[in-house]
């Protein structure tokens, strides 16, 4: 039985993972996809990476203005996607780091509320004393 089951690892789950296992309290994390959540895969992180990767490109093409002449500026995506991956996965590895730090378990997988403190992901049920739904917006 676990101190704190989690289901949701976004910011909201893994600070709340990361804060109990650092209480020495025993953590389970659940995530169906990859540690992070929206936020952090698909949502706004990426979103700001290629936004400052776009705002780069247009200070490029507008800073004759502040007398200095750039030419030939292009804006090449892939190479600007390959960055916002590696900006991504690092931070994914970060949240995998800290979990790990604090002793947190972690588990891939759709959490199921089953009653009486149990939690199902796929045939495996897990029982907790305290249980955190933080499956995001």
């Amino acid at each position: 039985m676990y101190d704190c089951i989690i289901i949701g690892g976004g910011p909201g789950g893994y600070l709340a993972a990361e804060r109990a296992g650092a209480a020495g309290l025993s953590t389970l994390i659940i995530e169906k996809e990859t540690l992070g959540g929206v936020c952090l895969n698909w949502g706004c992180i990426p979103t700001k990476t290629l936004l400052a990767a776009a705002k780069r490109y247009t200070h490029a093409l507008d800073s004759a203005q502040y007398g200095v002449k750039a030419e030939k500026v292009t804006f090449d995506l892939t190479a600007a996607m390959a960055w916002k991956d590696r900006i991504v996965k690092t931070l994914v590895k970060g949240v995998e780091y800290q979990m790990k730090r604090h002793g947190v378990t972690v588990v891939k997988g759709e959490g199921v509320l089953k009653g009486g403190n149990r939690v199902r992901v796929g045939s495996e049920i897990f029982e907790g004393k305290n249980i955190v739904i933080a499956t995001g917006s």
